[in-house]
């Protein structure tokens, strides 16, 4: 049986990196009664994974993992009993029962999306708003060069989807979040800081991903939304 469960992550959670978060969440389902399946092999793992990890410092309002159980557990039954075993900073707010057959989530995102943050006495609109202008934004990243990793410069414009700014200081943005292509927010802030003259201010800001999107013929699927889940909160 295939389970789909969104969560959110905060407070001193944020700090959790995600193979701690892996662990947190198995002993979770343990403690709550949810038996995971595991793989065949040698060195069997169990049938947990995320629709896209997290980075370190940022928090989730709408985050989803799929897990595979073995023992009979209602929506109801592993919302209510895993609600209880989380620690503080994690909550569950949904969880449905999806086909055995539909394709995992973490090949489904596309598009990822944040809400930023910024210090009220750094110019960071401006300073967007001027990179944007530019016919590219290039930026040091890690790429595969003859089959190896290494950094190389990549024009990240076409990777920036939407940029709404909530107020002076609060910014929404899209951008490509796939497992092949993909924009990390952390490198767009970092050129920020660096066209502002204030590199050492740098996390200051704080990182919210709100929501995360897949591809469809008609646009943007919104995988986040849960609001007609048959067990939500």
């Amino acid at each position: 049986m295939k389970k789909q469960i969104i969560f959110s992550k905060d407070g001193r959670l944020r700090f959790v990196g995600h193979l701690d978060m892996m662990r947190t969440m198995q002993r979770a389902m343990t403690r709550a009664g949810i038996k995971l399946s595991y793989s065949q092999g040698f060195n069997p793992h169990p049938h947990m994974s995320f629709a896209s990890p997290l980075a370190l410092g940022a928090s989730g309002e709408n985050e989803i993992m799929e897990i595979r159980i073995e023992n009979e557990m209602s929506d109801r039954e592993i919302f209510e009993n895993l609600s209880r075993e989380l620690p503080n900073g994690l909550h569950v707010k949904a969880v449905r029962t999806i086909p055995d057959t539909q394709s995992a989530i973490m090949s489904l995102v596309k598009v990822n999306e944040y809400r930023i943050v910024f210090p009220e006495d750094l110019p960071m609109k401006a300073i967007l708003d001027q990179l944007l202008s530019q016919d590219a934004i290039m930026l040091k990243k890690l790429g595969k060069v003859k089959g190896r990793k290494q950094l190389i410069d990549v024009d990240v414009k076409p990777l920036i989807h939407q940029v709404v700014w909530e107020d002076d200081h609060t910014l929404l943005l899209q951008c490509e979040g796939g497992s092949e292509t993909n924009l990390k927010p952390e490198l767009l802030l970092t050129k920020m800081y660096q066209e502002a003259g204030c590199e050492e201010r740098q996390h200051e800001e704080t990182i919210c991903r709100t929501r995360m999107f897949g591809r469809s013929e008609e646009g943007l699927v919104d995988y986040s939304d849960y609001r007609l889940w048959e067990c939500h909160e």
